[in-house]
Formats: structure tokens, sequence, C-alpha cells
């Protein structure tokens, strides 16, 4: 955890910034920021893989509904098929992990949903041990009870940024909007915080560091200053990279999610600390992927001494499931789930096919940042 001792200044400035402001929302760009700067990847020779025009980044957002011992069951079964496909194409999977989906293997009353999370999250694990990556993702603050139950095994001291606003958002009101706004500046650092140090511990028994963070509903604020607010806050849970800077207004024609292939990546630095932004590839249906035919027409505009990032988006909770649904009526058809799946392993045999022709080198977003900074 670092502390915000060294930019006080810095959040008290944004403070009035945001009491005194009463402008409305604007379409902004934040890769037009001033403090966010485009990262062109450069090629380099004698890689495995120089030879391949672009890396291919599969994410998703793993955010299944565990509100029953069945609901997670049939997400550990979708879990089986992701990582099956994995194995037979050489193609990982970057899990965003909601670490609240895994909060009731530690806090539920219901010992079968409980034992049920657990062998979850011993997927999860399997899976990263093999070739997937976990990062974090949370559409909101970090489960109370699972808060608490962290707190009280290792505290730490954190910054407190107090603001409320009324102010119009340009965002969907998710991540950003539910942990700052309804929690303030010192539990989005929290959440963010102890959220991270979670996932290290039940995925990656404290060996690996978690390095990356998605926020829910693509919700990073709703103009520049909160923009920068949420990566110092990113940068004080300790966290190097985010993936997911969206453009425009939420609900608008203009909104959209990422940017295009050669123009996603950018870095942004908070005081000594330097952000590594890897946003999705933007496709069309705002941010709907994998999307490879759109995405292999956008690489053939990168320059030839570059290496171009196409980063797909995916939702394996979309395959899932659920009690509440089926109870309702409103689950999807077993038909339908059957042709979502053959889609996916479609895409995967596509990804298999051009990696073998040396057009796409499939990597996870842990590999990727590991590139970027040289090591």
């Amino acid at each position: 955890m670092r502390s915000l001792a060294r930019s006080q200044l810095f959040t008290l400035a944004l403070c009035v910034l945001f009491i005194t402001s009463c402008s409305k929302p604007t379409a902004e760009n934040p890769f037009g920021y001033p403090f966010v700067k485009p990262l062109h990847l450069k090629r380099e020779e004698g890689k495995p893989y120089s030879g391949y025009r672009a890396f291919y980044l599969l994410t998703e957002d793993f955010e299944p509904v565990v509100e029953s011992a069945s609901d997670v069951e049939s997400i550990r079964a979708v879990l089986t098929f992701a990582s099956s496909l994995s194995s037979k194409y050489k193609v990982p999977w970057t899990h965003f992990v909601d670490a609240n989906a895994l909060a009731p293997a530690f806090v539920a009353d219901d010992q079968e949903l409980k034992r049920a999370c657990e062998s979850m999250i011993a997927d999860l694990k399997a899976m990263a041990q093999n070739s997937d990556d976990c990062e974090l993702h949370l559409h909101g603050p970090l489960n109370p009870k699972l808060l608490d139950r962290l707190k009280t095994e290792h505290k730490t001291h954190l910054p407190r940024l107090i603001n409320e606003s009324d102010q119009p958002y340009r965002q969907r009101r998710s991540f950003f909007f539910q942990s700052f706004y309804r929690s303030g500046y010192r539990e989005l650092v929290s959440s963010l915080a102890y959220g991270k140090g979670f996932l290290e511990s039940v995925i990656y028994d404290a060996k690996q560091h978690v390095l990356a963070f998605r926020p829910g509903g693509w919700d990073h604020g709703g103009d520049s200053q909160e923009t920068l607010l949420y990566f110092h806050a990113l940068a004080d849970a300790g966290l190097t990279a985010n993936s997911g800077l969206s453009t425009g207004e939420f609900g608008a024609q203009n909104w959209r999610v990422g940017n295009d292939p050669g123009h996603n990546l950018a870095t942004i630095a908070v005081d000594d600390q330097q952000i590594i932004e890897v946003s999705p590839t933007a496709g069309p249906g705002a941010y709907l992927n994998p999307v490879l035919p759109h995405d292999l027409d956008k690489i053939s505009s990168v320059v030839k001494d570059e290496m171009a990032v196409i980063v797909a988006v995916y939702h394996l909770g979309g395959l899932q499931k659920t009690k509440h649904a089926i109870e309702d009526g409103s689950q999807r058809p077993d038909a339908e789930l059957e042709s979502e799946r053959e889609k996916l392993d479609q895409h995967f045999r596509g990804v298999a096919d051009l990696t073998a022709a040396k057009v796409l080198y499939p990597i996870t977003l842990r590999e990727l940042l590991a590139i970027i900074s040289g090591r």
C-alpha cells in the first residue's frame, strides 16, 4: 500500500475542483487527456514473437452469479470448458476476476455455497498454474464482510479524500461511482488494495502480484479530473496497470470502450509511478468482442516497426445457468448456450490458425506487461 502523503496537495486541489465544478459532462476521449501518453510497442528482433504481426490478448470479465451452490457448479463447468479450449488451441485467458464473486467462500452462511465457491477458487488457481492470468475486477466496493475479515488479518493506513457531488455523470454509474461517490477515496483505495491482496493470496498463494485492474462498467470517472483521481487510487493500491478506458457518453452513439490496435496502449504518470493502460480493442457495438475480422483489418495500419496489441473481451458468465434465471424463465435455452460454446470454439480455432500463420501471437496480460517493462 502506498501512502498519499507525497500527494496531499494534489488530492486537496482535486477536492476543491470537484466541489466547485458544476459543468455538464462532455463526450471526452480519455486517450486525449494530457496525462495519458500514447505508448507504441517497438518490434524487437530475436524474440519468439518477432515475426508476428500482433499480440493477441484474450480477456474475460469473470463475474458469475454466485447466489446458490447450483449457480457455482454451473460456472465451474464453464471454467472447465474454457480451460479445455486453452489447452487444445494454446491460447491462454486473462481473467479479470470480480473479487466479490469469490467472497462466499469466506463469508457465506450457506455451507454448501461456501464449499462450492472454495472449489471454484481452486479451479481458477489451477488455470493460473497452467497458462492463464488472473487480475482484479470490481463493479463497486469490496464485499463489506470480506473487507472486514481482511482488515482483521492485515491492518493498513489508508489515505482519505472526502468529496460528494451531485453533478451530472458521463459514465455508467458502476465501479468509480459506486466506490468513490458512495464511500469516498479512502474506501475506493481500500477496495482496490484489499481486493488485490485477496486475489494474490487465494489464487497465487502470495507468490505473485496482481498487477492490473479493470473497472466494472468501464467506469473510471466522468471527466479528466476524476479519471486522474482514479489512476491515483490504482497507484495507491499498488496496482501498475489498467484495462478499460471508455470514450464518449454512456448510452450515446459516441460511447465505446478502448481504441484501435496501435492506439490502445498508453502510460499514465502518477507522481513517481507509471500506470500502463492496455485497453480493449474498440469494435462494433461499442466493445463486443471477440471480433477478429474487424481487428485484423485495423492492424494493417500499424507501422512496420511496431507490434500491435489486439485485446478481446468476453464474459464466461454468459454461458452460465443460474437458479434464479431458471425459476423466473429468463434462462437462455440449452441450444443457445451450446451455440455460444461452438462459436467460442471456432474463435479459438481461428486464433490458432492465425498463430500457425505467424499473424497473431497469443499472450496474457502479465506476459505483455513484462515485455513492455523490458523484463
